[in-house]
């Protein structure tokens, strides 16, 4: 019978795993390289008070308040209110594109005058690209705003409307003006 003693196990112990380890399979460090495609189209297109221009419909864009006034009046002067905020229509587009702004018919219009109504009573208004509203935007005028850059354009939009002598029934008077983007 053999005897080990503790000393005598620790070495073959050791032993036996160097030989396991000499003889078991090697294990060899490796890589492989890739490649991942990355890619983005961007299409040309404007944006309207921060709303995508590649819609068909950017819905209202803008208001335009007059003050109250009672039934006969002289000129009344507003400003528009955009409706990402501030007092002109913000428009960025692609650089390089060159947009045109088309102020278009109103729901009211009668022989190229913008018209207000409140049931059938009408109040003509006239639209200004200007403040001192010396540059008036005529029915269905074309505004080119240049050559886009990274820079939005800021287009103003005044109003003036006068009762010219009629006296007006009481009522809210309304109009919509269709605006166009193109580009």
């Amino acid at each position: 019978m053999t005897i080990f003693s503790k000393s005598s196990f620790a070495f073959l112990s050791s032993a036996a795993a160097l030989a396991f380890v000499a003889t078991g399979s090697t294990a060899q460090a490796g890589s492989s390289a890739g490649t991942i495609g990355v890619s983005l189209n961007v299409s040309a297109a404007c944006a309207v008070n921060g709303a995508s221009g590649s819609a068909a419909n950017l819905g209202q864009i803008g208001a335009l308040a007059f003050a109250d006034q009672p039934g006969i009046f002289g000129n009344t002067d507003a400003a528009l209110t955009a409706s990402g905020g501030g007092n002109a229509i913000s428009v960025l587009c692609t650089p390089g594109l060159t947009p045109t702004l088309t102020i278009g018919t109103g729901a009211n219009d009668s022989n190229g005058v913008r018209r207000m109504s409140s049931g059938s009573n009408n109040v003509a208004y006239h639209l200004y690209s200007d403040s001192n509203r010396s540059n008036e935007i005529t029915v269905g005028q074309q505004l080119s705003l240049g050559t886009a850059t990274s820079s939005a354009f800021s287009v103003p939009i005044y109003g003036r409307v006068n009762s010219d002598g009629q006296v007006l029934p009481a009522g809210a008077y309304t109009d919509t003006v269709q605006v166009t983007l193109a580009w």
